[in-house]
């Protein structure tokens, strides 16, 4: 059961790991960042360019594994989506759509970067990121978290107020995640691919399919829009992302090893991949 999987996997990031970490890392000092407050229209923007960062991984994503199917025979398993498309739709909602982006942007952002905040902002925003896009162990998703997780965390370093980036954050998985996999599964869209490829669309299939694609249409039209805009605002404002140095500064030569090369690092991130590698090769 999809459902029980999803469930279960949830319960033990959220209900077990979390907390354990949460327990390591609450009497490291901290600082949160300095408080403001964003608008509407600020947040709407916000949401564009995450759209856009998230397709761009995408589509990174995407060549990288049409280059291992067709260079090297391997067909990396897409357990993401197809996780989501078979799991209930009020479960995908509950779990996907509000407790992660709640237990993540707290463990990503409120508790590293409060803790990472005296190195400076540049370390306080990638590392996070980097680890974000680890931690979801699948190649499919990787780049595109790594990319919203440097967007997620750079609302936040901004605001001071994880409230904002988990808003995005919830926005993004309902959107991108919940919503198009429901569309998906509302019609058998394998055979709506092949019969337009093929030409071969009649008039009785488009009839008895009619609100699926059209719902289809319309979210692929919005999501692209979306899209294009957040490209524009990026370009248009890429002169004014700054990041602070920290207080505290690393000796020269050091960052590498004091950031990467800890004992803790290495195995989080050995983990991380041996994850990506069974998630990507084992079907």
């Amino acid at each position: 059961s999809y459902n029980v999987s999803l469930i279960i996997s949830s319960i033990i990031q959220y209900g077990i790991a979390f907390p354990v970490l949460w327990k390591m890392l609450k009497n490291i000092p901290s600082r949160a960042p300095e408080k403001s407050t964003l608008s509407t229209a600020k947040m709407l923007k916000y949401a564009m360019v995450s759209m856009f960062v998230m397709y761009a991984g995408n589509y990174i994503s995407t060549l990288i594994t049409s280059y291992m199917t067709s260079f090297l025979g391997i067909t990396p398993e897409d357990s993401v989506s197809t996780l989501l498309t078979e799991t209930d739709y009020i479960v995908s909602i509950i779990v996907v759509g509000i407790i992660a982006p709640i237990i993540e942007e707290l463990m990503f952002r409120k508790l590293f970067i409060d803790r990472l905040t005296p190195y400076g902002e540049a370390l306080a925003i990638f590392f996070p990121a980097l680890m974000f896009g680890l931690f979801h162990g699948n190649l499919y998703q990787f780049f595109y978290a790594f990319f919203l997780g440097v967007a997620f965390s750079y609302v936040y370093i901004r605001s001071g107020k994880i409230i904002y980036s988990t808003v995005l954050h919830m926005f993004i998985n309902l959107f991108c995640g919940v919503l198009p996999s429901a569309i998906l599964a509302s019609f058998d869209y394998e055979e709506f691919l092949q019969l337009s490829l093929d030409g071969a669309l009649t008039e009785e299939y488009i009839a008895a399919n009619m609100s699926s694609i059209a719902m289809l249409g319309v979210y692929e039209f919005v999501m692209f829009a979306m899209i294009g805009v957040g490209i524009f605002l990026l370009v248009r404002n890429m002169h004014n992302i700054r990041f602070k140095k920290g207080e505290v500064r690393f000796p020269k030569g050091t960052l590498a090893d004091t950031v990467f090369f800890n004992l803790g690092t290495v195995i989080l991130i050995t983990a991380c991949l041996i994850i990506t590698a069974l998630n990507t090769f084992v079907t």
